[in-house]
């Protein structure tokens, strides 16, 4: 069944203890103190975009299969599956010592009403594609189709039966991200959006959330009820909000961190020599995108200018003498090591660089710009060192090659996420695309993602992701999922630049960190020597 792969907090009724050191103890285990990065979007599991807000939703919730410490699918509610001879109908057998940290049982009619939910318009579902393989999901979240429509049903508390829209040989993938987690049915009939918030959150995970104060920190307890609740070598975790990697890393020397979300560009050479025992680099599967806005000009209708753009860059100066992290070049939107597919590259990946060049301005005349007509544009990246760098690095390249005029602007995490998925940025927005799930970098550029996506319409893109979806094994799968690559690989409707690695700063103290491709750690693997 494996698959590929704090402070003084505002709690329900109470406050914990200021935490200085990277754990404190409660009930004879330590609470431990780790780097969260910027702040979540929400954390309701149908609305947010974002993955930084993942961390904290594998710790609060269990969907049907679970990660690994190293980041595989293992059982999780479910504790085992079959699927039909034609791929469309999954059933999935739940344990029966699943609960709610409530003490309630965990049945199959509450991930009935969960992804319900989900698809319900009202809710506004942050990320539709990964609800959509399940049938009618679509048609309810687009053509106000009746929700009880969806291809999910309680056989009885223990069974829950699974129908897709098309064959998804990797849906136990899916089946462990957070949208198509359960929910408590009681918690939202109480409290309706208002949910998700300490002292109202029942969850199902191995921890509970017991205090959050935006950009500052969510501080999540051990789940007595969770049904590895005995394995759990820690009393609770202490997410700590910061943009400020400088401020991270002064953190973790301190000792008020026992890991850190990442390492600061520019002292990462320092860490190598200092911090050696604590230093983490491991390979994320991730791109770190530039995105046109497509849907207004000089964007909308134009592959050469965006093409123009992608070539422009210099990959391997930037991985190799800006970021020095570890991090590969990226020349497709999909990385490696996901479910055994490897992206094509574009011819142009492996060209001397005056021929790259002399192509890349080749295509900038084609698309209406040079010396006689510049082109301007702002890049809009989120407030973070490594972000920074690599925009100016960009920024300096465009300049050189092609003359563009690149104004920089940062903004905070959760703005550039609004304006990204509100197409109000006037050019191009920074964004890094992580998740297990592989179709899920070629989906953006469906004509129907419109919200996360970049605007991209192409009928051709359109019919091979459709051609993807009917593929009954794995390898048709990734072979037809190749031929949109290439497609998307012609007109660069998002411009790839590098696959980011992991790179953290964890405590020799901190037992049972797994370096994995998600880069997904939960707490419940973790323990303090």
């Amino acid at each position: 069944m494996r698959g590929i792969t704090r402070r003084t907090v505002l709690a329900a009724g109470a406050a914990l203890p200021l935490l200085s050191a990277p754990s404190g103890m409660a009930q004879g285990k330590p609470v431990l103190n780790i780097g969260l990065g910027p702040d979540v979007d929400t954390l309701d599991p149908h609305k947010s975009t974002t993955i930084v807000a993942g961390q904290l939703f594998i710790e609060l919730w269990e969907g049907l299969t679970s990660f690994a410490a190293d980041g595989a699918i293992v059982p999780g509610v479910a504790e085992r599956w079959e699927t039909s001879a034609d791929g469309l109908t999954w059933t999935f057998h739940l344990r029966g010592d699943a609960k709610w940290s409530d003490g309630s049982a965990v049945t199959a009619a509450d991930f009935v009403f969960a992804w319900r939910r989900a698809v319900t318009p009202t809710t506004l579902l942050g990320l539709p594609e990964w609800i959509a393989p399940i049938k009618n999901a679509l048609p309810i979240l687009q053509h106000g189709k009746d929700p009880a429509s969806l291809g999910v049903a309680a056989l009885d508390d223990r069974t829950l039966k699974v129908t897709l829209e098309h064959p998804k040989p990797d849906l136990t993938v899916y089946t462990a991200y957070w949208i198509l987690s359960p929910l408590h049915r009681a918690s939202l009939a109480g409290h309706g959006d208002a949910f998700a918030q300490p002292g109202k959150l029942v969850s199902n995970g191995a921890f509970m959330l017991t205090g959050a104060v935006p950009q500052s920190h969510y501080a999540l307890t051990a789940n007595p009820h969770y049904h590895g609740a005995r394995s759990v070598a820690v009393a609770g975790v202490n997410y700590q909000v910061t943009e400020d990697l400088q401020t991270e890393l002064k953190r973790f020397r301190a000792g008020e961190l026992v890991a850190t979300k990442e390492v600061p560009p520019t002292q990462l050479d320092w860490a190598r020599a200092n911090l050696a025992d604590s230093l983490r680099l491991a390979y994320r599967a991730s791109t770190f995108f530039l995105i046109p806005n497509l849907t207004r000009a000089p964007w909308k209708n134009n592959p050469d200018l965006c093409v123009a753009l992608s070539m422009a860059i210099d990959r391997k100066v930037i991985v190799e003498k800006i970021t020095k992290g570890g991090e590969l070049p990226a020349y497709a939107m999909t990385p490696e090591g996901l479910v055994g597919y490897t992206p094509p590259r574009p011819d142009w990946a492996d060209w001397p660089p005056a021929e790259r060049i002399a192509k890349a301005r080749a295509l900038f005349a084609k698309a209406g710009y040079g010396p006689d007509k510049p082109l301007s544009l702002e890049l809009l990246y989120n407030t973070n060192e490594l972000n920074r760098q690599v925009a100016v690095a960009v920024a300096a390249m465009w300049q050189q090659t092609l003359g563009v005029k690149t104004t920089l602007s940062n903004q905070e995490f959760k703005i550039v996420v609004s304006r990204m998925k509100e197409h109000s940025y006037p050019d191009i927005v920074r964004i890094t695309w992580a998740v297990g799930l592989v179709t899920e970098y070629l989906n953006l550029l469906r004509s129907r993602a419109n919200t996360v996506g970049p605007g991209y319409v192409n009928p051709a893109m359109d019919q091979a992701m459709e051609a993807v979806d009917q593929a009954l094994t794995l390898e048709d799968f990734r072979e037809k999922l190749a031929v949109a690559e290439r497609i998307a690989i012609a007109d660069m409707p998002m411009i790839p630049v590098m696959r980011q690695s992991s790179r953290r700063l964890v405590s020799p103290k901190l037992k049972g960190w797994a370096d994995n491709p998600l880069d997904l750690h939960s707490a419940r693997y973790l323990s303090l020597a």
